[in-house]
C-alpha cells in the first residue's frame, strides 16, 4: 500500500543506493502493439459517443426505429438510415425498394425482410404522432452515420495491422506470451495483445504485487501530514487500458454460459463468496486481483491456462514443496 510515509522513504533511499534499477525499454514490437491498441480503444470510445448521439436524434424524430434492430449500428440499419433517414422518406418509398435494400445487406431471407419492413412502416407512422423533427435533425443523423462508418473502417484497419505484426513475429518470446494469455478463458486476441503491449517486458516484474501496482490495482489511502484517510480504493495510477482489459476478463470469468454453467467455476464461486460480506464492486475488484495473479503465473511458468480448484492447487503446491525438500 502506498502512502506519504512509504513514498517519502522511497524518495530518500534513491540518493543512498548506487545500484539504482534501470528502466527496461520495451521492444519495437511491444511499442507498436501498445500504440495500436491504445489507438483502438480511443477510436472505440469516440465511436460509442457518436452512436449515443445517433440514438438521441432517433429517439426524438423516429423513436420506435430504435426497437426494430438488435443494434442500431448493424449494416442494414445504417444503410436504411443513410438512404431514407426520415419517417416520411420511408413512407414514400416503395415496398420492393426497401425490402431489396434489407435483403442486400442482411443475411436472412424474404420473411425477415418483410417483418422488418412492416415494423419500419409502423414506426414511421407512429413518428408522425410521437416524434418531432426539424431539417437539422436529419442532417445530423447522416453526419453521425458517416462518422461511425469512418471509425469502423479505421478500427478494422488497426486490427488488421495488429494481426499482421503478430503473424510476422510468431517466433519471438513476446508473441508466444500473447498466445499464452489467449489460453485464459475470457481473453481474446485483442485482450492478450493489449495486455502484453502495456506490460512490455515481463522480466521487469518479480511478483504479482508489482504487476498490481503497474496496472493501478493496488490499494491507496489518502494521507497528508497528520491526516489519515479511512477510505481505501484502487490507486488507478497505472495503465488505464490494462485495467480495462482485466476488468472485462474478470466480468467474463464470473459470468455464465447459455446453458447456465459457469465459464470459470473457481472464480465465480470466489466472487459469490466475496459478495456475502462485501459490495459487488469490491468483490469484482478481488476477482481482478485473482485474474492478475493467474496472468502472472501463466507468463512466469510459460504454461497454458488450466482451471484448477483451490484443493487441487494446494495439493500440487505441497507435492512440489515436498519434492523440492527431498
Amino acid at each position: 500500500m502506498h502512502n506519504d510515509r512509504f513514498d517519502s522513504k522511497k524518495a530518500a533511499l534513491i540518493g543512498l543506493k548506487p545500484d539504482l534499477k534501470v528502466s527496461l525499454m520495451p521492444s519495437d514490437l511491444a511499442l507498436d502493439l501498445r500504440n495500436l491498441s491504445r489507438e483502438y480503444y480511443d477510436l472505440m470510445d469516440n465511436r460509442s459517443a457518436y452512436v449515443n448521439k445517433l440514438q438521441s436524434e432517433l429517439r426524438m424524430v423516429f423513436p420506435e426505429y430504435l426497437k426494430i434492430f438488435s443494434k442500431i449500428t448493424t449494416n442494414t440499419s445504417l444503410t436504411l438510415l443513410e438512404t431514407y433517414t426520415s419517417p416520411d422518406a420511408f413512407l414514400n418509398a416503395s415496398k420492393e425498394e426497401i425490402i431489396d435494400s434489407i435483403r442486400s445487406t442482411a443475411r436472412f431471407g424474404l420473411t425477415y425482410a418483410n417483418n422488418k419492413y412492416n415494423a419500419i412502416i409502423k414506426a414511421a407512422n407512429d413518428a408522425k404522432t410521437f416524434g418531432y423533427s426539424v431539417s437539422s435533425n436529419f442532417k445530423r443523423i447522416r453526419l453521425y452515420i458517416s462518422f461511425i462508418r469512418k471509425y469502423d473502417e479505421e478500427i478494422s484497419s488497426i486490427l488488421s495491422e495488429m494481426h499482421k505484426l503478430v503473424d510476422e513475429n510468431e517466433n519471438t518470446d513476446f508473441v508466444k506470451q500473447i498466445h499464452l494469455i489467449e489460453t485464459f478463458k475470457g481473453a481474446g486476441f485483442l485482450s492478450a495483445v493489449s495486455l502484453m503491449g502495456e506490460i512490455g517486458d515481463f522480466s521487469a516484474f518479480n511478483s504479482p504485487k508489482q504487476l498490481f501496482a503497474y496496472f493501478g490495482l493496488d490499494p491507496a489511502v489518502k494521507q497528508s501530514g497528520n491526516f489519515n484517510g479511512t477510505k481505501i480504493s484502487m490507486s488507478k495510477r497505472g495503465s488505464r487500458i490494462a485495467r480495462r482489459v482485466i476488468h472485462t476478463m474478470a466480468l467474463i470469468s464470473i459470468s455464465k454460459n447459455k446453458d447456465g454453467s459457469a465459464k470459470n467455476q473457481v472464480l465465480r464461486e470466489y466472487y459469490l463468496l466475496k459478495c456475502q460480506s462485501k459490495p459487488k464492486m469490491i468483490a469484482l475488484g478481488a476477482v481482478m486481483h485473482k485474474v492478475c495473479n493467474i496472468l502472472f503465473a501463466i507468463l512466469r511458468d510459460g504454461k497454458e491456462f488450466e482451471i484448477i480448484t483451490p484443493e487441487e492447487h494446494q495439493k500440487n503446491y505441497l507435492k512440489a514443496k515436498c519434492g523440492f525438500a527431498a
